[in-house]
């Protein structure tokens, strides 16, 4: 029962996730097109570059000042993505926790890490 739960959780997870921006992503910006890569300085903080261009245009831009540029082919593509993602990454784990429990990926603030002596 609790791998049809979590299959369940990872589907709507992996939809929810396909709306927000991912690397290499075509978004706009203030009216122009770019194409983006992560800042490495936190979650959901990008960097835009021009079609071509090596160096960004624009450093560290909060993913919600973007908007994505979405198509079907794109969706499926970071749907499957992020799905494959949950089942590999997280799979076992999840179908050891017990029914009506979150997804540990999407829980992990509850994750506590305590010294043992």
């Amino acid at each position: 029962m609790r791998k049809i739960e979590v299959k369940i959780r990872q589907i709507f997870w992996a939809f929810k996730q396909s709306f927000k921006p991912t690397t290499y992503d075509l978004v706009i910006y203030q009216g122009k097109e770019y194409y983006i890569k992560s800042s490495l300085t936190g979650e959901n903080i990008w960097n835009l570059f021009e079609k071509g261009e090596k160096e960004p245009t624009y450093r560290y831009i909060k993913g919600q000042d973007l908007k994505v540029v979405q198509s079907f082919k794109r969706f499926i593509n970071v749907f499957k993505k992020h799905l494959i993602f949950q089942k590999q990454s997280w799979g076992l784990i999840d179908c050891g926790n017990p029914i009506g429990t979150r997804l540990s990926y999407n829980n992990s603030e509850d994750i506590y890490f305590r010294r043992s002596f």
